[in-house]
Parts: C-alpha cells; structure tokens; sequence
C-alpha cells in the first residue's frame, strides 16, 4: 500500500511541502478515509434499487470494528512491560518509567494500536516544551492522526525518511486556514495560510535528536486488518440486508381475492374485525415472495466463515472458547490471531525502540548515558486472554530453582514490575530473618566477639 511520499525534491520550502500535502490528499488520504468509514460503521452499501413502496433496506453489518477490536485487544490490551538486568540502566528506566506513566503510555499505545489496525499505520509525537523542572516531567507524547499525518522518504531504495508532516484547518476570521508542521531530525518547519498557498512563519530546533514523529506500521505493506476484506464486508452487509428485505416482503404481502369484489368499506372492516364475508365460491389467499431462508443463512454463514478466516480474528462465540476446552484446541483456534499478533508486535517493537531512543537523548543532558543502553532494556508484549492462575502456579512450582526469579516474575500475569517484585522479595526475606532472630542473634555474636577481644 502506497503509505508515504517519496520525493526528488528533498528541500522543505513552500512549494515542496505542498506537493507532498496535494500527493498525500490525492493518492494516501482516500484510501485511509474509506478503511476509517468501514469501522465507524458509514461505508455505502450498494444494492440494486426496489421498486417503490417495497422493502429496501441497507443494514450496515459492522464487522470491521469487531475484527479491528478483537485483533487490537489481543496485541495491545495488556500494558507493555519495560525490564533491565543492567545495574547501570535501571536509574535511566526508572526515569522512562516515570515519563511512561505521567503520558499514561498504555492508552496511548493501545490507540497506537487500533490506527494500526484501521489505517496500517500510525504516528505519534514525542514532545519536549521548553520550561523550568525536570526534563521528565515535560516529555509530551501526543496521538496524530494518520489523516492528516504522514512520512516524507527520498527516492533511493533505502527510502530514507526526510521528514514528517502534520497538518490541520482552523477557522479564522471566517475563513479556513491551514497551518502545517514539518519536523526533520534536527528542525521544525511551521507553515501557515490557505489551503493551496500558505507560507513559512517559522523554523526552530527541536532538539529531538531524531524525527520526533513516529511512524508504526501495521505489516510491512502498511495493510489495515480489514484491507483484504473489504468485500466480504459489503457482502455480509447486503445480504443482511437483502434477507430483512425478504422478511418485510412476506409481513407486507399482498392478498388476492378472486370471485367477488371488496370495497374500500369493506376492506376497513375485515380489518377491524378480522372477519370476511365473502360470496360464496369466492377465495382469498396471500401473494407471497417465494425465498429459501435455509439457502440464505448458508449465504451468511459461509461469508462470515471467509471473513474470518482471511482476516485471522476468530469467532469469539465459537464452542472452543468455553471453559471446558483443551489448551491445544483453543491454540489451534487462535493460530491466525496469533500471527497477526506476531507481526504486530515485531512492527511495534521497533516504534517503541525508537521512542526510547529520543528519550535517552532528551535524558543525556541530566544524566550521563549513552543510546547504547538501549540495547540493555527489554519490552515484553502480552497477550490479553482470559488467565488461568493455577496453571500458573504450578509453572512456578516446576521451574522453581531451575530458571531465575526475574524469569519466573516476568511470566506471572499478576506481576505488573518485575523490578519493584524482586525488591518486595528481598525485603520480605530480610523481614523472616528478623522473625527467628537471625538479625540480634548476629548483633549478639558480634557484641560477645568485641568483649572476648577486651
């Protein structure tokens, strides 16, 4: 998918910057608008036109939000965890952390997460404003819209970002007007004024370090989860819709009558009583749409069972997802939501490296460290299923004293900070020593050690 622009003209001037807006509206923006109308639930249907006064319904069947939820929930719906086994590393990550929390980066990632899954792409900011305190508590991440946002490459076969640019209207003076950001790895470009001429109003250091806008794929094509099923969509849709057609059909059929005649009178009263006097030899009888229910419920199920399958998120009332069910069985189902969890995580792995390393630069200048650090912290996805406590505990129990306790306290979905846990321990050892007096037996020992001495 064509995701971002690629360009000869690497200066960031007037006119470059709107071709890139005008090449991004004309071959980016349609595609990403449709991909958003189908999770919002507002993509046309197209069906055939009825005749007037008939039934014709146009019921939007909203799977996409439920593929792009389910498949999001799964990758993003546990917060990613940060850990370090470097001593040197653990005052820096104590610090990103902090940054961490004062964003609420959870929710930030999960959004990150479901504009991957809508547009294949996402973009946040990562923000420093100028300011007294510490430079943690002024770090910014910031959502941006992937409509009005997007990567600017050269044209060599590394595609080699030269920039990102973001962009919104507002109202002034009774007038739309535009103001566009352009931030390369060293600069922000501000530019202001109309739609299809606006002008440079100002260029500062950002001092990021690198481009502060981040660009997170969903695949490496920048596919949207929905991407390869945007027709079977609109057929679920239509033939829901042209089922409730039928259904109305038979509720609004028309009734023949042969051998005698009703008036307009006549029909009031057959309906207000429920009883016709006919002639006799007369016959009254339904005019019904003649429709094979069973056919169109195969019709149904069959779209959905492709739906699925092509976009790898599993029907969820399935009986495999019961209580009672196999490990193996529930695997199996889940093997396609495990691949799209797999590239999700691999994409996005990279983007939260990336964060860290603006990090580390904006933290170099109140702690002495080095980008390298980066390669001492490890980010753990988890997978949000329902979680069986037990079967925990007894992992714990087997591979007791056969793996380290970081490594049994990072597979323990009730352990949020494996650092904070490990500490917990520690105190609480030192703690049941000091129950069976090992502390003032040693206090004592050394007391009648000094006095032996004397």
């Amino acid at each position: 998918m064509f995701y971002q622009i690629q360009t000869d003209n690497i200066e960031i001037n007037v006119k470059n910057v709107q071709d890139w807006i005008n090449a991004f509206k004309t071959f980016i923006l349609p595609k990403r608008e449709k991909l958003g109308a189908y999770y919002d639930g507002e993509n046309t249907i197209v069906k055939q036109g009825a005749v007037e006064g008939r039934p014709n319904y146009s019921i939007n069947v909203n799977m996409a939000k439920y593929i792009i939820d389910v498949s999001t929930g799964y990758t993003f719906g546990i917060p990613v965890t940060y850990d370090t086994k470097d001593e040197n590393t653990k005052t820096v990550l104590d610090k990103i952390q902090h940054i961490n929390k004062n964003n609420n980066v959870a929710e930030l990632d999960f959004q990150q997460g479901g504009d991957m899954a809508t547009y294949g792409v996402s973009y946040q900011l990562v923000l420093a404003p100028e300011g007294t305190g510490n430079i943690e508590d002024r770090i910014i991440f910031k959502q941006l819209d992937p409509l009005t946002t997007f990567y600017v490459t050269d044209n060599t076969i590394l595609k080699s970002p030269l920039c990102a640019v973001y962009y919104y209207n507002y109202f002034e003076n009774k007038q739309i007007k535009t103001k566009v950001y352009v931030y390369d790895s060293a600069d922000l470009y501000i530019f202001d004024g109309f739609d299809t001429n606006f002008s440079l109003s100002s260029k500062t250091p950002h001092n990021m370090g690198y481009i502060p806008i981040i660009q997170s794929l969903n695949n490496d094509d920048a596919f949207s989860d929905i991407q390869g099923v945007t027709d079977l969509l609109d057929s679920l849709s239509l033939a829901i819709s042209n089922s409730t057609d039928n259904l109305q059909s038979i509720a609004n059929a028309i009734l023949a009558i042969s051998g005698g005649v009703l008036t307009e009178d006549k029909i009031k009263e057959i309906n207000q009583y429920k009883v016709a006097n006919m002639p006799v030899g007369a016959v009254m009888e339904w005019v019904v749409k003649n429709i094979n229910p069973q056919a169109e419920q195969a019709q149904i199920d069959n779209i959905l069972k492709f739906l699925l399958q092509i976009s790898q998120v599993p029907d969820l009332t399935d009986d495999a997802f019961g209580g009672n069910q196999s490990g193996v069985a529930m695997q199996y189902k889940l093997w396609g939501l495990n691949q799209l969890y797999a590239t999700k995580v691999t994409k996005y792995t990279k983007s939260l490296y990336y964060r860290l390393k603006i990090l580390l630069h904006l933290l170099q200048y109140q702690i002495k460290n080095n980008v390298e650090l980066l390669n001492n912290i490890e980010i753990t996805f988890y997978k949000n299923l329902p979680t069986d406590n037990s079967s925990e505990y007894q992992m714990v129990q087997a591979l007791k004293g056969v793996v380290s306790d970081r490594t049994l306290l990072s597979n323990i979905s009730i352990v949020d900070d494996v650092e904070k846990e490990l500490e917990a321990l520690d105190e609480q050892a030192q703690k049941n020593a000091d129950l069976f007096g090992y502390t003032n037996n040693q206090n004592l020992n050394e007391e009648n050690d000094k006095e032996d001495e004397q």
